[in-house]
C-alpha cells in the first residue's frame, strides 16, 4: 500500500519534496491521523502552486470580489476572495459587529427600549434578535467606503428593474427582469417597485414588445437614449457576446459619424446606435466587424400589426462570415397581448353564438302504486265494500 504523506505529494518535484521532508520531521510522532493529513495537504497545496508559477511572490494573491452566479429565483450572490489573513480579519470583525448588535437588541426587547440597527423592523415585529446572517448582510450592505478624498462620479447608468404594468397591478404573474438579463419573481418585481419613489415609463409595441424609439438628433446620446439602447440589448451588442452593458461600455455610430461634415455621416439616433464593450468597440474601429442596421419589419403582413425588433447584420473578420443578431423585447407585453386576445376570442364567441335550442323537461317516470292499509272504520275501502263489511266472503271463526 503506498501511504497517505506519499499520495498526498507524489506530484511534487523534488525540491518541494525535500521542503515537505523538512516540514514533516519537526513534527511530533504521535500526532493524530486526522490531524496530520489536514496540516500535510496544507503544506502541499502551497508547494504545489509556487511549481505552477515560481515567479509569483507571495504578494500576488488574488484580491477581488465578484459578482457570482445564483442559482435560486431573485437572489444574487457576490464572492470575496484574498489572503487568507485579510480575509479572516474582516470576517471577524464582521462576526463581532453582528454579535454586539445583536446583544444589544436582546437587552433592548428584554428592557422594553428602543432597539438598535433594526432597519427593516424584523426585530420589532418577531420580538426577537435579527438572526446573525442578516446582521452581517446589513452591515456589508450599508458599510460607507472611505475614498480618501476621491471623486466618485455619479453612476452612468441607473439600475433597471422592468416590470410589466399588469404584473404591478396584480392582474399577471409576467416575471420582471433586473438589467434585462436576471428574472425576477414577480413578487420580488412588485416589492421593488413599491420600494421606489419614482418610476420610469418605457413605451412598447402594443403586439411585438419592441422598444419605441425616442428621436434625439445629436453626436453625444442623450441620458435617454444610452437608457433606451440598454433595454434594447442588455449585453454588447457583437452577437454571442454576453457581458452586461452596465458594467463597461461605450456607445457607437453604427454608420460612422463625419465630424467634419456631419450632414454626411451617420446620424446620432437610435437606429445607428449600439453599446459595445470597449474591446469590440475596438475591434470595430479596426475594420475587423462591420455592423449593417437593417430596415425595422412589420410583424404580420396586414398594417396595424406592430414592428417588430430591430435587427442588425455583423460581418465577422476578413472572411466576411455575417450574423444577423435582432434587438431584446418586452417579454411582459407579448404575454398581456395574448392574455388579453384570448379574453377578447372568448367575450366575441360568446356574443355571437346562436342560443341554444328550447329542450322540453323529461318525462316523469311512472310512479308505482303504493299498497294501502286497511281502511279506517267507517270508511269505503278499495273495493267498495261498506263500512263495516269484511273483505273476507268467508271470515275465520274468530
Amino acid at each position: 500500500m503506498v501511504p497517505e504523506g506519499a499520495r498526498e505529494s507524489e506530484d511534487l518535484g523534488d525540491e518541494s519534496r525535500r521542503s515537505l521532508d523538512a516540514a514533516l520531521t519537526a513534527w511530533p510522532a504521535d500526532i493524530p491521523v486526522e490531524r496530520f493529513l489536514t496540516l500535510l495537504r496544507a503544506l502541499v497545496r502551497p508547494l504545489a502552486e509556487r511549481e505552477q508559477d515560481p515567479s509569483a511572490p507571495e504578494e500576488a494573491l488574488p484580491r477581488e470580489v465578484e459578482l457570482a452566479p445564483d442559482g435560486r429565483a431573485g437572489t444574487g450572490a457576490a464572492s470575496l476572495r484574498g489572503p487568507i489573513p485579510e480575509v479572516l480579519a474582516f470576517w471577524k470583525r464582521l462576526d463581532e459587529t453582528a454579535h454586539a448588535i445583536q446583544a444589544a437588541q436582546r437587552h433592548a426587547l428584554r428592557e422594553g427600549t428602543e432597539i438598535p440597527y433594526d432597519l427593516d423592523g424584523i426585530a420589532s415585529a418577531t420580538q426577537r434578535p435579527v438572526p446573525l446572517d442578516r446582521l452581517r448582510y446589513d452591515l456589508m450592505l450599508n458599510a460607507e467606503f472611505d475614498t480618501d478624498g476621491v471623486r466618485v462620479p455619479a453612476p452612468r447608468f441607473r439600475l433597471n428593474v422592468t416590470v410589466p404594468v399588469f404584473t404591478l397591478l396584480g392582474l399577471s404573474d409576467a416575471p420582471g427582469m433586473l438589467e434585462g438579463t436576471i428574472p425576477l419573481p414577480p413578487a420580488v418585481a412588485r416589492e421593488i417597485a413599491g420600494g421606489e419613489s419614482v418610476w420610469y415609463r418605457i413605451l412598447t409595441d402594443a403586439c411585438t414588445g419592441a422598444f419605441l424609439p425616442a428621436p434625439p438628433d445629436r453626436y453625444l446620446p442623450t441620458q435617454a437614449m444610452l437608457e433606451h439602447l440598454r433595454l434594447r440589448s442588455s449585453t454588447c451588442a457583437v452577437p454571442g457576446r454576453t457581458r452586461p452593458v452596465s458594467w463597461a461600455s461605450e456607445a457607437d455610430h453604427i454608420e460612422e459619424f463625419v465630424h467634419t461634415d456631419p450632414a454626411r455621416g451617420g446620424r446620432t439616433e437610435l437606429e445607428n446606435l449600439h453599446l459595445l464593450c470597449w474591446r469590440h468597440h475596438q475591434a470595430k474601429t479596426a475594420g475587423d466587424l462591420d455592423p449593417t442596421r437593417l430596415p425595422v419589419p412589420a410583424s404580420g403582413p396586414e398594417p396595424g400589426e406592430g414592428l417588430g425588433p430591430g435587427r442588425t447584420r455583423w460581418r465577422i473578420g476578413t472572411r466576411g462570415e455575417q450574423v444577423i443578431a435582432a434587438d431584446d423585447i418586452d417579454l411582459g407585453t407579448r404575454l398581456a397581448v395574448e392574455d388579453l386576445e384570448r379574453a377578447w376570442r372568448a367575450f366575441v364567441e360568446r356574443r355571437t353564438a346562436p342560443p341554444p335550442p328550447p329542450t322540453s323537461p323529461p318525462p316523469s317516470p311512472p310512479r308505482s302504486p303504493i299498497p294501502k292499509g286497511p281502511p279506517a272504520l267507517g270508511e269505503p275501502d278499495a273495493r267498495g265494500e261498506e263500512p263495516g263489511s269484511s273483505p273476507y266472503k268467508d271470515p275465520p271463526p274468530f
